[in-house]
């Protein structure tokens, strides 16, 4: 009932738009029209595959896609200019609607504006302050909602549920201001891309080699050894070993983890040893200098490190501030309760898709010592957000 009132109300609004302007007042080009309080009220024209919806009229700025615009149309893929405030309730409910781009112009998605587009797979919002009205993507699938790196992922996470009715969804960070850095190479010497917007440093992972010959191709850890070693957080055992099942120290946990925390900002820090001084005591000193250890908290550093210790460790030297998992209660990890030892930090591991679990339980194992391999898998989902992992709550 509700879906045909909206296609009723829709029909009502765009009568008596042409009824409140003559002929002569409204706006037409390209099939589209609009009023001159800026409603873009009809298109007669052809849809393509590809549409780029404008924000100006023969003159008249368009401002809000009036209800019921686009209803049951057979677009596909669709631009929105920028300019454009608000999307009208029901405007393109029941499409063909496979992708949107909404520009941060937008301020408000209207009511059932995507209700039921069934091939609505990916959409960007470019604001984090876009309203969105009462069932304003229900109906739809799973949705890959791409949403600029600046934004707060809390709110927006919970406005989209919202909208959706459920939890079918993930947000993927997009990086709108890449540039190339003009003085800065990666470990390759190809300049370095980062985001002007967030300052986040990005580097290309295609057709990078590896030197490590224990390193498989197939292997689950593969990717995330390319990615730990290519930022220069993580080498090998030897130049051609990376000897993936091996323990890590806590010494090396804490030379990570300093280097972790440096990558988010742009200062820099000489590591070289005293003399007389252990190799690792000046990533040691750093980390209690940085607050990634508090200085009650005093570790044997020539002690293999458990999961446990690597979780404390990381997440205070992740400076990132994105959380797909915000929700994630502590009783969804099964070996992990308040009474474990650095339990914050895991959970927090947990919220920030850092952490998966090691089995369909999601559980964690925090007193088993940590991996080479699993050291590289959570440096890479640190440093790469795409890799972040969304998991179901309860």
């Amino acid at each position: 009932m509700k879906r045909i009132c909206a296609a009723v109300i829709g029909i009502f609004i765009l009568t008596s738009c042409f009824m409140s302007a003559s002929a002569d007042e409204i706006a037409m080009a390209d099939g589209y029209y609009a009023e001159p309080d800026g409603r873009m009220i009809d298109y007669d024209g052809e849809f393509y595959d590809v549409m780029v919806i404008p924000s100006e009229v023969e003159g008249v700025p368009v401002k809000m896609l009036a209800a019921g615009l686009f209803y049951k149309a057979p677009v596909k893929t669709v631009y929105l200019e920028d300019g454009l405030e608000e999307i009208g309730d029901a405007c393109f409910e029941g499409s063909g609607l496979d992708y949107i781009d909404v520009p941060s112009s937008v301020k408000r998605i209207g009511e059932n504006a995507f209700r039921d587009c069934k091939n609505l797979t990916s959409l960007y919002i470019g604001s984090d302050k876009t309203e969105f009205g009462e069932g304003a993507l229900s109906g739809t699938g799973y949705l890959y909602i791409g949403v600029p790196c600046n934004s707060d992922f809390l709110s927006l996470h919970d406005y989209i549920r919202d909208a959706k009715g459920d939890e079918e969804f993930s947000l993927d960070v997009m990086h709108t201001a890449l540039v190339e850095s003009m003085e800065e190479k990666d470990i390759f010497g190809n300049p370095l891309l980062y985001c002007e917007t967030c300052g986040y440093a990005l580097k290309g992972y295609d057709d990078i080699e590896i030197p490590f010959e224990d390193v498989d191709k197939d292997a689950w850890y593969y990717p995330y050894v390319v990615i730990s070693y290519q930022f220069g957080i993580l080498n090998g055992k030897s130049q051609t070993a990376f000897d993936p099942d091996a323990p890590m120290t806590l010494a090396e946990a804490a030379k990570i983890a300093a280097c972790v925390y440096l990558c988010w900002g742009d200062d820099t820090f000489d590591f070289t040893a005293d003399a007389g001084e252990a190799w690792y005591q000046p990533y040691v000193d750093f980390c209690y200098e940085n607050g990634i250890i508090d200085r009650h908290i005093v570790f044997d550093w020539g002690k293999n490190a458990t999961r446990a210790e690597m979780a404390y460790l990381f997440s205070r030297a992740d400076r990132s501030a994105y959380e797909p998992n915000n929700d994630v209660p502590l009783t969804d990890i099964p070996d992990v309760d308040e009474g474990t030892m650095f339990a914050d930090s895991i959970l927090a591991l947990y919220r920030r898709g850092i952490a998966t679990g090691s089995d369909e339980y999601y559980t964690f194992y925090p007193d088993a010592n940590v991996k080479r391999s699993e050291a590289a898998a959570f440096i890479s989902r640190i440093f790469c957000f795409d890799l972040r992992v969304e998991l179901p709550k309860g």
